[in-house]
């Protein structure tokens, strides 16, 4: 039985980076828009709609989970070079 050797980087990366877009994009789409009327946007006792405000929170982790894609990787590195 032959191991890719690619496949922990994939199951990595897939699981920081993959499934965060995936669950970003089907919220953005299936959650409520601003309703027409409403206040939109941040500032002066304004909110943002659910729609808006899962895009700004993935924005907000998007640098975390960058960082931490990077670092599984070179620790899946490391203890493949051990090896």
């Amino acid at each position: 039985m032959s191991r890719h050797p690619y496949r922990p980087y994939a199951l990595a990366l897939g699981l920081l980076w993959g499934l965060p877009a995936l669950l970003v994009a089907a919220l953005h789409y299936s959650l409520p828009p601003a309703s027409a009327g409403q206040c939109s946007g941040i500032g002066f006792g304004c909110s943002l709609p659910p729609a808006d405000a899962v895009v700004l929170l993935a924005m907000l982790a998007a640098p975390f989970l960058l960082l931490a894609g990077l670092v599984v990787c070179v620790v899946i590195a490391f203890v493949q070079a051990r090896r």
